[in-house]
């Protein structure tokens, strides 16, 4: 087990040498050059001129962010099955009681996100985050919003901002500052966008939280290789858009724009759990994240309007859009967007960061441009959908294998289709679902699967024969 320690504050209480477990620190001071977490997120309230959140907005930014450090710096491959982890967290909260009522609700909610066994241990303080100081210029008028949307610079979420323009929503844009290549494409998005609705008052706020290596009890830095899943990244995301949208007002919505296929996360083959792909706007975790969020008193809700339709449908909703034609093909949909540099090597036409065109999103979004006709999309040119392809990324874990586990789900659903208690069978192994999502979902299944196998009939050179999926089987 990982048991992690969070500091608030140099005043805040430390680990002693009497302690007998074996720990890992996190420290979130005031001052960054004393801290072991570097973070701006101070700017999601001084930005509007406040000093600091409310306690228990502060204790849920402080609970997101000491997981997602956690999860950051843990590394998958040092557990047993090179996957769940057991991680206990110690965290500081200044509404103690509210926490330790939904303690076991937040354990299990956070274990379906990322895939792991939490633990919390939540403590008493009374110290506020970063409350030293506020801002009285650059400020952003909390009276023009109505709503607060996550914009992560994905072909979803742009999607996302068309459509609550195009309803005239005056929106607050949440994204997370990771890389400066993506923070570029997130404010060349968004500022296309906010130019051509000009009558209507968006802002784009951008924070970042990066832990880095922690420290052992004794004072030893703990060198860890960085985990690349962060599972939990979008939790911290939500904690984010959810502080900012408590300043707007109490009842300011939350969106987190997603296509339902993704959504639902059904496992592209029986060996894989469904965790190797997001699970954030599946409902069980929306629905049980709302439901404690509600109980420790924060009424903003989180939703996702997305949710019964598949990435094909979004886009045919806005091809018709000359900014979505003009900026749908600079959107990063790409698991590793930026990992196509180590490719540079190879060929000067790489230029980062850039969708690779063979990981599940890319292949997703790929299939969802096939139904509207066009994609501008410049794809890794050094690798393309192929039998080849596959033969020459073979191993378990290659650049192949998203894909050769697409083509099993497609084999799947061919010999499948009719059988529609075999679909709903697959849409609830997460979870359960109730009738109106179970309908939904099955609807939004077939279709994305349709997406797919059309993407593929057009773009995958000898892909069908590979799999052992025959046209005739296909009509």
């Amino acid at each position: 087990m990982n048991n992690i320690w969070i500091n608030k504050n140099r005043d805040d209480f430390s680990l002693t040498e009497t302690t007998s477990e074996s720990f890992f620190i996190f420290s979130m001071f005031d001052k960054q050059n004393k801290s072991n977490v570097k973070t701006d997120m101070e700017q999601l309230w001084r930005r509007f001129g406040k000093k600091s959140l409310s306690n228990i907005n502060e204790d849920f930014l402080l609970i997101a962010s000491s997981v997602f450090c956690a999860d950051k710096r843990m590394p998958r491959n040092h557990s047993l099955d090179n996957w769940s982890r057991t991680i206990k967290l110690f965290i500081p909260v200044l509404e103690l009681e509210k926490w330790n009522s939904v303690k076991k609700d937040l354990e299990r909610t956070i274990g379906f996100l990322s895939g792991d066994k939490w633990i919390f241990e939540f403590r008493q303080t009374d110290l506020k985050f970063r409350a030293d100081k506020t801002n009285v210029k650059n400020l952003i008028s909390i009276d023009k919003f109505d709503s607060v949307s996550l914009f992560s610079g994905g072909l979803d979420s742009f999607c996302g901002a068309l459509s609550l323009s195009e309803d005239n929503k005056n929106t607050l844009y949440l994204g997370f500052r990771e890389y400066s290549l993506l923070t570029n494409r997130q404010r060349e998005l968004f500022d296309s966008i906010n130019n051509y609705y000009s009558e209507l008052e968006n802002e784009l706020l951008l924070f970042n939280v990066n832990p880095l290596a922690p420290i052992q009890k004794g004072g030893t830095v703990q060198k860890l290789t960085v985990e690349s899943t962060s599972r939990s990244r979008s939790l911290l995301f939500l904690a984010g858009a959810i502080s900012v949208a408590s300043i707007i007002g109490e009842k300011i919505p939350v969106y987190i724009p997603e296509n339902g296929f993704i959504g639902v996360n059904v496992p592209l083959t029986d060996s894989r759990s469904g965790s190797c792909s997001t699970r954030t706007t599946h409902p069980i975790f929306i629905n049980s994240l709302n439901d404690i969020l509600n109980k420790v008193g924060i009424e903003n809700r989180i939703s996702n309007f997305y949710w019964n339709k598949s990435k094909g449908e979004i886009l045919s909703e806005h091809k018709n859009n000359p900014i979505f034609n003009q900026l749908a093909s600079r959107t990063l949909s790409c698991s590793h967007p930026c990992l196509s540099r180590y490719d540079k090597k190879k060929s000067d036409k790489v230029v980062t960061p850039c969708n690779c065109g063979y990981c599940y999103p890319c292949l997703i979004r790929r299939a969802s441009f096939v139904k509207i006709g066009k994609d501008k999309t410049g794809y890794n040119p050094l690798y393309q959908l192929s039998r080849d392809f596959i033969l020459n990324h073979n191993n378990i874990q290659g650049r192949a294998s998203d894909l050769k586990a697409v083509l099993f789900s497609l084999r799947r659903y061919i010999e499948n289709k009719e059988d529609s208690e075999f679909i709903r069978s697959l849409l609830i192994r997460q979870g359960p679902l109730n009738s109106e999502e179970l309908v939904g979902y099955e609807r939004v299944y077939r279709q994305s699967m349709e997406e797919l196998l059309e993407m593929m009939r057009e773009n995958g050179e000898g892909l069908l024969e590979y799999a052992g999926i025959k046209e005739g089987n296909n009509e």
